[in-house]
C-alpha cells in the first residue's frame, strides 16, 4: 500500500497538496502584482528626490525606462515567489515558478517572437541585441521564481506557520477572503513605505561616510545636525513599520476575539492604513536631510586618508618602540 506524503508529521492527501501548492502560487503572484504597483508608485518619488526634478517629470523618466521596468519585475517576481514557497511549505521551487510563470511565458513568446522576425528591417540593424536581451529577462525571470521558492520554503517552519491548526482556510492565519481588501490597501501601503524606507537607508549610509570621509564637513553645523537625525528618522521609521505589521495580522487571526468589532476596525486603520503612512513620510524626510548635507570640498577626502595614514604610523611606530624597550629590559636582565 503506497503511503501518503507526510507534511510536517502528518500525513496529507495529494489533491490537497496540490491544491495548497497551486494556491500558494497563486497568492504569490497577486503580492508579486502589488509589489509592482507599490514600486510605481515610490520609485518616481525616489526619482524626484534624487534628481530634483517635480513628481511628473520624475514619473515620465519611470515610464520611459525599461531598465526600471525589467528591476521591478525581477524584484517582484523574487517575492511573489519567496511567498508562494512559503506557503507551500514543501516543493518552493515548484511553487515559484509557478507563481512567475505569466512573466516567463511571456518572456519565452517575445524570444520566440523575435527569433521569428529577426530578419525584419528593425531586427536587421542590431540582430543580436533585442534577442539578448528577451534572452536574459527570461533567464532572470526563471531565476527569480526558483529562487525565490527555494528561499521561502527554506524560511518555513512550523512554530511560525499561522495556518496551522486552523478550521477554516487561512493565509497567514488571516481568512483568505479578507485578501480582497489586504492586497490593494494594506500590503499597497507597506510595501510602498518598505521602499522608500530601503532607499532612505542607503542616502543616509552614503550621507554618513561621506561625512566621515571629507574633513571639510567636519565641522560644518549643518552636516553635524544632519549626521544623527537622518538616521533616527530612518530607523524610526523601520521600526514603526515593523511593529503595525505584526500588530495588524495579531489583530486580524481567524478566530481572536480579543478586540470589540468597532475596536478592531480602529486598530486596522491604525496599523494597517495610519502607520504606513507616517513611516512613508518619515523616511522621504530622512532622504531629504541625507540629500541636504552640505557638498564636501574637491579632494579634502585625502586629507582624511593622511590621517588615517598617520594614525596607523603612530601606532606601528609605538608598538615598535614598546618591542624594543621591552627586549632590552629583558637583556639586562
Amino acid at each position: 500500500m503506497m503511503e501518503l506524503p507526510s507534511e510536517n508529521g502528518i500525513q496529507t492527501p495529494l489533491p490537497r497538496i496540490r491544491q495548497r501548492l497551486v494556491g500558494a502560487a497563486f497568492f504569490g503572484l497577486l503580492v508579486g502584482g502589488y509589489a509592482q504597483n507599490a514600486a510605481a508608485y515610490t520609485l518616481p518619488a525616489i526619482i524626484s528626490i534624487v534628481q530634483g526634478t517635480d513628481l511628473d517629470a520624475a514619473k515620465g523618466i519611470y515610464d520611459d525606462s525599461s531598465f526600471y521596468h525589467t528591476l521591478v519585475l525581477i524584484a517582484s517576481t523574487f517575492i511573489g515567489a519567496a511567498v508562494a514557497g512559503f506557503l507551500a511549505r514543501r516543493r518552493g521551487t515548484l511553487a515559484g515558478i509557478l507563481s512567475s510563470s505569466p512573466y516567463i511565458l511571456a518572456a519565452a513568446y517575445l524570444v520566440f517572437a523575435s527569433d521569428q522576425l529577426q530578419y525584419s528591417a528593425i531586427f536587421s540593424q542590431s540582430p543580436t541585441s533585442i534577442g539578448s536581451q528577451l534572452i536574459l529577462r527570461l533567464i532572470l525571470f526563471t531565476l527569480a521564481g526558483s529562487l525565490g521558492g527555494l528561499i521561502g520554503q527554506r524560511l518555513y517552519a512550523p512554530e511560525i506557520d499561522l495556518d496551522l491548526g486552523q478550521a477554516k482556510v487561512t493565509i497567514f492565519g488571516v481568512r483568505w477572503a479578507h485578501y480582497f481588501w489586504i492586497l490593494p490597501i494594506i500590503y499597497l501601503a507597506f510595501l510602498a513605505s518598505a521602499l522608500m524606507i530601503i532607499y532612505a537607508g542607503i542616502a543616509v549610509i552614503f550621507a554618513d561616510i561621506s561625512l566621515a570621509w571629507h574633513p571639510s564637513l567636519w565641522f560644518n553645523s549643518a552636516s553635524n545636525a544632519g549626521f544623527p537625525v537622518g538616521p533616527a528618522l530612518v530607523l524610526l521609521a523601520a521600526w514603526i513599520t515593523g511593529v503595525s505589521f505584526v500588530r495588524f495580522y495579531s489583530n486580524m487571526q481567524y478566530g481572536q476575539t480579543i478586540s470589540r468589532r468597532w475596536k478592531r476596525a480602529g486598530l486596522v486603520l491604525l496599523y494597517g492604513v495610519g502607520a504606513p503612512t507616517l513611516t512613508y513620510t518619515l523616511a522621504a524626510l530622512g532622504a531629504d536631510v541625507a540629500r541636504a548635507m552640505p557638498k564636501p570640498a574637491e579632494g579634502d577626502w585625502k586629507i582624511a586618508v593622511g590621517i588615517l595614514v598617520a594614525i596607523v604610523a603612530i601606532g606601528v611606530i609605538a608598538s615598535t618602540i614598546s618591542r624594543i624597550r621591552d627586549g632590552y629590559s629583558r637583556s639586562r636582565l
